[in-house]
């Protein structure tokens, strides 16, 4: 039992090998789309819609939105750059 607890252990490492950040940046785009919606949800009328977007710049998910999309960016530019480097 402690072996195949062990290997599957090994497994799940080796498939996040690399893909860690992506896993970060995927839960935190998740974050902001699910409070977007909640607040979508809390509107009662069309004004608050339009109010909300006006406010889009400084809602809280916004900023979550764009840090997981950094962190998405980064990730690839990194990867990029030193998979490059490897082939030289």
């Amino acid at each position: 039992m402690l072996n195949k607890t062990l290997n599957i252990l090994i497994k799940i490492k080796n498939f996040l090998k690399g893909k860690k950040i992506y896993l970060a940046a995927l839960i935190l785009i998740l974050q902001a789309v699910l409070g977007y919606l909640g607040q979508i949800v809390d509107f009662t009328n069309f004004a608050d819609f339009i109010g909300w977007c006006g406010s889009l710049g400084s809602n809280e998910f916004t900023s979550v939105l764009l840090e997981g999309l950094g962190l998405f960016g980064l990730r690839f530019a990194f990867g990029k750059n030193t998979a490059q480097k490897q082939t030289k």
